[in-house]
């Protein structure tokens, strides 16, 4: 099946082996080529885009993060594409200004999903946004609006709810294995490095 800008169609696995990508544009290109930027680099904007270099017509032609560190990561990653390497941005509204972009992966922290997502529909771009959604019902209302209103496609990324991992887990839990549910903990600890777990001095904020 070939894919082109008007029809960008992929089954490329995740990092859990289960994500489908699958979204459409309305323009159609010279080199049937479909250009996509990365808002959000760290380990899940990094991962998508490694799945979406898979797919041959894939160009990923923008990155933007206000970390350079991640920024730096994500760029290098392009490196050997036909197109070179992606153009590195931190403010993510000059990326939405680029012609040359037709999707939009928003991989940005839980509550900067909304804007980004809003935004990418009102510049023409169709959009990948991680989970959640949104942090509000009203803020979802107002992606599902902008898609609509601006005929673009939008989907979500929720593979891990269909993981068997998880399928085994609610097992688990609805059949009484493991006991009474009380209390759930969740924590990021992914950038506790180098300077480690804790609550650093203010600082400037990034540049």
């Amino acid at each position: 099946m070939k894919v082109n800008r008007r029809t960008f169609i992929s089954s490329t696995a995740a990092a859990v082996g289960t994500t489908r990508l699958t979204t459409a544009s309305q323009r159609s290109g010279a080199n049937d080529q479909i250009g996509v930027a990365l808002i959000g680099c760290g380990g899940m904007g990094r991962a998508d885009i490694r799945d979406f270099m898979r797919v041959p017509e894939v160009q990923v032609r923008a990155v933007c993060d206000v970390w350079e560190h991640n920024l730096e990561r994500a760029a290098r990653m392009t490196e050997d594409q036909p197109s070179g390497r992606a153009a590195g941005f931190t403010d993510f509204r000059r990326v939405l200004e680029l012609k040359e972009i037709d999707v939009v992966v928003v991989a940005t922290p839980d509550h900067w999903h909304a804007l980004p997502t809003i935004m990418a529909c009102e510049a023409g771009k169709d959009v990948y946004v991680e989970k959640p959604l949104s942090l509000t019902v009203e803020e979802g209302r107002k992606m599902v609006e902008a898609a609509r209103r601006n005929q673009r496609v939008v989907q979500m990324g929720t593979q891990q709810r269909s993981g068997l991992h998880y399928q085994e887990a609610v097992r688990l839990i609805q059949d009484g294995v493991i006991g009474k549910i009380s209390r759930v903990s969740a924590w990021n600890y992914e950038n506790e490095t180098p300077a480690g777990i804790g609550n650093p001095p203010d600082g400037n904020p990034p540049s």
